[in-house]
Parts: C-alpha cells; structure tokens; sequence
C-alpha cells in the first residue's frame, strides 16, 4: 500500500484534511461571493453598491479565499509578492481619491471573515476528520484579511504622501515660470538685441572684446537659467517628501513628549519614488511603535542613502524589550516588508536599555534607470545659443 502523502502539481506535499476543506471552499466560492456582495449592499457598503468599487473589492476576496486554501492544503501562510502588496496599497489610495473612507473596508474585511467563517464551519460538518483544520483556516483567513486592510491603510498615507508631493512640485513649477519668464525672457531680449546691433553695425566678434564678452555674459545666464528650470521641473526631490511626510505623522499624533527628531540626508537625490513609499511606510511603522510603547522621552530618526542603498535607523530612550521575545504583528510586517525589498531590519534593545531599530535596503536598479530615464525625456543638455 502507497503510503506517501499526497501531493499538489507543484510537487508540494500536501495536508489531506485540510485539502478536503479547500477542495470544499473552492467548489463554494462563486457562492460566497454573491453572498458577500448581497450583504454589503444590505450595509449600504459602497463596495458593494458601487460596480467599479465591487469588482476590486471582489479580486481582494478572490485573494484571500485563495491565501485560506493554501493555508489549507499545506499548512503554512503563502508569501505574498512585493508586486501584490503594491497593488492592494494603490488600490487603498484609489478608494480615498473616490471618496471611499477607509472604514468601509475594515467593515468589508469582517463581513467577509463572517462569510468564510460560517462556510468553513459547516464545511467541518461534512468532513468531521477536518475538525482541528478549522482553527488554522480561520488564523490564516483572519492573517489575509489583515495584510489587506494594513496595505490599504498604508495607500491612505501615501495618498496624504502624493497631496505633498504635488503641492511641492506645484511651488517648483511656479518657481521655474518665474525664472523663465522673468531672467530667460530678458536675457533672451538683451541676447536678441545685441545681435541685431552687430549685424546693423556690421560688427564681427573679434571687432569689439568687450561686445564679444558681453554676448557671452548673457549665453552663460541662459545656459544657467534654463539648466535651473529643468532642474525644478524634472526633479522628483523624495527625500523632501520623506521628511515631510514623517513630521506630519508626528505633528498628527498631537503628543507632547516624546520630542522626535527627524533628519534625512540624500544629496545627490539618489533615492527612487517607489522605494521612498516603502521606507515611509516601514519608518512610520517603526515610530508608531515607539510612540505607543517605549515611554520614550527622545525618538530619533535618522535616514542616509548613498549609492548603495539606504539605511534608516530610529532610536528611542524607552523602556526597552526583549527582541527574541517580540511577536508583534508590527515587527514582523516590518521584517517581511524589508524581505520584499532586498533588504533586512536589526533590532537592537533590552529592558532599560531603549531601543535601535535599523533597516538596510538596497537602491533598485530598475529604479535608478527610471529616473535617469525620466530626466533624459525632459532634454538635461544645454539649449543651442540665441533659442
């Protein structure tokens, strides 16, 4: 008799109680999304009412019956890719930019745990040997729905994010009309000008050494002008963002103490957009932990980015822990979010002793290609003399 367990096609052994329930879950999920759908309206849940909200909201679903049944079939939590989460923090940012409040999906999120829930308890009843799967499925169903709902709250803050990237890159596109209009403009006019009189007076650059240096005088400022207004224009200026979006955290917390310092050091604005969302979010996390645990009276935060990458420490006066005891959904968000990106996180604390958290993340090619790529459309080079 064949004794070896069963597997899946992938060649992954797998779990035959708990594959009888995904087998279950699988064959009932048509049906538990119709059902899901009907009670959000019942809610007056924009999700549901709303076709474009409903059908992303049903592709969540989709993902986190499919998570469950993973869990299922081989006992442990799939890990998601950095492409998955990206899209479900977009798509939080795009249900606020729709007027859609985050707590309809945190609301959404337990309708569909009460959905999966109930199915899967009477599912049991027909496959009593997959009793004891029961609980794992609802941690894992419950693990799902909670990475989905911590993404989407992070696509909030970066919406906040964009608002000052956008209000930022306003002020420099005024500043950059200024420059063109008033010091281009002129120096344009002068240079025009002092064409016109050296051909009326049949003048050649070498008849007059000090015509010859004027005319250059002014070509040096256009140059200069136009290579600013390209500046201003073209650059993304993350770091700026980063710091900002930081200090409005804190400034929101509305606390007294701890005093929190934060410093941000990129000068040659090395640092890729995407990767800049990503340390946003990690870095809040790590203050909002501080905040809400260390009974600090002194945060600092301190972020550096070279060539090699990034690394960002925050380092608190606190009460300390026991890093090896530490389970918290939010150090371990932390970890696999800087697994995602290539990088690691370290912490270093102890009772008493406050506490260092460091993350090390290395700058994306791809992305440093995109900026490069995203200067060159915009034409870095200097403008042909007299245009």
């Amino acid at each position: 008799m064949d004794t070896t367990p069963p597997r899946d096609p992938q060649g992954d052994t797998l779990n035959p109680e708990g594959a009888a329930l995904a087998a279950e879950l699988s064959d009932l999920e048509s049906e538990l999304l119709e059902r899901y759908r009907r009670l959000l309206v019942d809610q007056h849940n924009p999700l549901g009412i709303d076709q474009e909200a409903w059908t992303t909201c049903r592709q969540q679903a989709q993902h986190v019956l499919a998570e469950c049944m993973h869990s299922l079939r081989h006992g442990t939590q799939p890990l998601l890719s950095r492409q998955l989460l990206q899209k479900t923090r977009r798509l939080g940012g795009a249900r606020i930019s729709q007027g859609i409040a985050p707590v309809h999906s945190v609301r959404a999120g337990a309708l569909l745990f009460q959905v999966v829930m109930e199915a899967l308890s009477d599912a049991v009843v027909r496959h009593p040997g997959a009793a004891h799967q029961l609980m794992k499925a609802l941690m894992s169903l419950q693990t799902a729905i909670t990475r989905r709902l911590e993404e989407g709250a992070g696509g909030f803050d970066l919406f906040l994010l964009d608002v000052v990237r956008d209000a930022e890159q306003q002020g420099r596109h005024g500043m950059a009309r200024e420059i063109h209009d008033r010091i281009g403009s002129v120096s344009s006019l002068a240079l025009r000008q002092l064409e016109l009189y050296e051909l009326t007076q049949g003048l050649t650059p070498a008849a007059d050494a000090r015509l010859s240096s004027l005319k250059q005088a002014i070509l040096e400022t256009l140059y200069t002008t136009r290579d600013i207004v390209t500046e201003l224009r073209t650059r993304t200026n993350t770091t700026r963002s980063l710091q900002l979006a930081l200090q409005a955290f804190v400034s929101a917390m509305a606390l007294d103490e701890p005093a929190v310092e934060i410093r941000v050091a990129d000068a040659q604005d090395l640092l890729p957009r995407s990767l800049g969302d990503d340390l946003f979010l990690m870095l809040r996390e790590c203050l909002r932990n501080a905040l809400a645990h260390a009974a600090a009276t002194r945060v600092v935060i301190e972020v550096h980015v070279t060539g090699e990458g990034v690394r960002a420490t925050v380092q608190d006066d606190g009460i300390g822990f026991s890093p090896g005891q530490a389970a918290g959904n939010g150090l371990a968000s932390l970890t696999e979010r800087a697994r995602l990106l290539g990088g690691r996180v370290t912490i270093d604390s102890a009772p008493g002793k406050g506490t260092t958290v460091a993350l090390t993340v290395p700058v994306d090619e791809d992305d440093e290609d995109d900026k490069e790529n995203h200067g060159e459309q915009y034409g870095n080079g200097r403008p042909a003399a007299g245009r």
